[in-house]
């Protein structure tokens, strides 16, 4: 028998000084080495976190089955987690961020929509998947009915089950794969990123811009833009749909899990991560777009869609480079976007204003989320002592963004909008003022 199917022998005597039950270390010692990390450590969390959720503060005087149940919610909980605070089946990506998606969505939306229809056409096979549950009423307590049999619930029949909702006029729940119940909702946003599993960063090739899936408090974390960094994310399904391969999976705490730093590569490469290089450098992706020739890339690279019949289009997400025209960073009402707020700047350049004069198509008008302003730094750069450094019009900028295309006096003008902007603090003019966009915010 090799050692991968061993039986460990989990006795009282391998409990610590806590009295823990074996069934607890059993638990506690398989998840410390899935995640390899020590098991001192992980039992150390076993105990935080049910003086924090349960208000336990000495497990001896419980009971045995209660601390194992206990035991059971830390390792499902974190079943997604790494030593390294990554998820579990993820591997190290570095690179940077790049942008961030307008709109946050609710994961989990379709998967309620689906266990709501297949509860009302057929509830017996619907439970029996093993992913919805089914809440009946017990004597005083709510009864739920899984695949693994019926079991009594913590909610009494006076209040509403926790994270139920009603199908067909019964209330049912979501399941783990663990049969446990789980929350009908998961905010979830997109941020983009520029870079490659570690492991291949310097491969031809290997870099692209990657769909980072954060879900929970993580989908309103704080990043910065352009800053080489090192994470770890789970890469798609080799057989997950095309217009997915471009996801990368991440864990709750992905938000508390990322590491600025560019020592991924030699010193001597370093200087080549500068975004001013990185992203417009066409050898290493095919994502850069000058000024002028953004209206051919929303032809050549948009995605077409149909929605109730209606053909649509979806412009590429790209990268380009000009010079701010004018910016707004003072906030305005905007009924289309998630916040209510939206903010602008144009950019321009000489190959631009050469193409079209004074015309509209002279300069490019970036269209800047709520979601971008408050998670990114739009209208900022940093040196090198992270000082924050607000930047004025005539300053040089990257921008990512999604290309738009509005038809004007039988001319297609591009639009951005846009979800990440960079500023070198060498090429930026420093603004004195806060929102004024006149010559006063010169120094």
């Amino acid at each position: 028998m090799t050692e991968e199917y061993e039986e460990v022998d989990y006795t009282e005597e391998e409990t610590n000084a806590e009295g823990l039950p074996a069934g607890v270390v059993e638990r506690l010692t398989k998840y410390a080495e899935r995640t390899k990390k020590e098991y001192a450590e992980v039992e150390e969390q076993y105990l935080a976190y049910i003086a924090k959720e349960y208000l336990c503060e000495h497990p001896s005087q419980e009971d045995e089955d209660l601390l194992v149940d206990w035991a059971e919610q830390l390792v499902i909980e974190t079943r997604n987690v790494t030593s390294g605070g990554g998820n579990y089946g993820g591997v190290p990506f570095v690179g940077m961020f790049v942008g961030v998606e307008p709109n946050s969505r609710d994961r989990r939306a379709n998967l309620v929509k689906r266990a709501k229809r297949d509860f009302t056409l057929d509830a017996g096979a619907a439970v029996g998947s093993g992913f919805v549950g089914h809440y009946t009423k017990g004597e005083g307590v709510w009864m739920l009915n899984t695949s693994n049999g019926e079991k009594r619930s913590e909610f009494s029949t006076d209040e509403i089950p926790d994270h139920s909702f009603i199908a067909d006029g019964e209330r049912i729940v979501l399941l783990t794969k663990a049969g446990r119940p789980k929350a009908m909702s998961m905010i979830g946003r997109n941020y983009f990123f520029l870079g490659a599993p570690e492991d291949e960063f310097t491969n031809d090739g290997a870099i692209q811009l990657w769909r980072l899936d954060c879900q929970g408090e993580s989908a309103n974390m704080e990043v910065r833009i352009g800053k080489p960094c090192k994470l770890e994310a789970r890469p798609p399904n080799e057989n997950a749909p095309e217009g997915f391969k471009d996801v990368l999976g991440t864990s709750l705490s992905i938000k508390d899990n990322i590491e600025y730093t560019n020592e991924f590569v030699s010193e001597e490469v370093r200087p080549l991560l500068n975004p001013m290089k990185m992203w417009v450098d066409l050898e290493l992706h095919g994502h850069y777009v000058s000024l002028e020739e953004l209206t051919e890339a929303f032809e050549s690279m948009s995605r077409s869609f149909t929605i109730n019949g209606e053909q649509g289009k979806s412009g590429p997400v790209i990268f380009t480079r000009g010079t701010v025209n004018r910016l707004s960073s003072e906030a305005r009402d905007s009924e289309y976007d998630e916040g209510g707020r939206s903010y602008s700047l144009s950019l321009t350049s000489q190959a631009l204003q050469s193409i079209h004069g004074s015309s509209d198509g002279k300069e490019v008008m970036g269209w800047i989320s709520s979601a971008c302003n408050d998670l990114t730094n739009p209208f900022s750069c940093f040196n090198d002592d992270g000082e924050e450094i607000q930047y004025a019009e005539n300053s040089t900028v990257l921008v990512c963004g999604r290309i738009a295309v509005k038809r004007k006096d039988g001319k297609d003008i591009p639009n951005l909008k846009v979800m990440g902007v960079y500023a070198d603090r060498r090429r930026i003019r420093r603004r004195a003022t806060g929102g004024d966009t006149g010559r006063g915010q010169f120094e």
